[in-house]
């Protein structure tokens, strides 16, 4: 269970690189595999990172993953969001 999960999902979303990135995930005491994937996939309001073909390994999945959330293209679902006009609901949402 991650602590304080909203602050950390908040402040997770702010980072551009994957060092804050790393650093945000530290600060929060996000390090279990299955964490990093939960929180990830929440700040990207996704419940599920697609993949074309399974990773090999959890770390090479942590890693797709982390590279996906840097793209910055989950964003446009936040603006979406407040905009009104669709996008996906986040898990709180509902």
């Amino acid at each position: 269970m991650i602590e304080n999960e909203e602050a950390a999902v908040a402040a997770i979303q702010q980072c551009r690189t994957l060092e804050t990135l790393d650093k945000m995930l530290c600060r929060f005491e996000i390090s279990a595999p299955e964490e990093v994937l939960h929180v990830l996939d929440k700040c990207m309001y996704s419940p599920k990172t697609f993949f074309a073909s399974a990773p090999e390994t959890v770390e090479d999945e942590i890693e797709f993953t982390k590279q996906v959330f840097l793209t910055g293209t989950w964003r446009l679902n936040e603006y979406y969001r407040r905009m009104g006009i669709g996008g996906v609901k986040a898990d709180t949402d509902a």
